[in-house]
C-alpha cells in the first residue's frame, strides 16, 4: 500500500520496519505483519512494536493496528534490512 511522505510516495508491506526514537532517546520499532481495508475503505496497518532503551534493555509490546496515515504520521524513519 502506497502513501504519499513529503514529495515521495512510501511503501508500506508486510516484513517493513520503521522506527521512531523518542527524547529519551528510546528507539521504537515497528514491523509490519500486514497491511489492508476496513469495511469503509479505510486502510490500515497491522504491525508488531518493539522498544529499546539506550542502556540496552528491550522489549517487545505485542501487536497494534493503526490507520495507514497515522502509522505514516508516527513512523516517518524506514529501517532498511
Amino acid at each position: 500500500m502506497f502513501f504519499r511522505r513529503g514529495d515521495r510516495m512510501e511503501y508500506v508491506r508486510p516484513g517493513s520496519t520503521f522506527q521512531r526514537v523518542h527524547a529519551d532517546d528510546m528507539i521504537e520499532t515497528a514491523k509490519v505483519e500486514s497491511v489492508g481495508t476496513d469495511a469503509y475503505g479505510i486502510p490500515h496497518v497491522k504491525f508488531k512494536v518493539s522498544f529499546r532503551r539506550p542502556n540496552r534493555h528491550s522489549f517487545d509490546e505485542g501487536s497494534r493496528m493503526l490507520a495507514l496515515r497515522t502509522f505514516a504520521d508516527r513512523y516517518r524513519e524506514r529501517v532498511h534490512a
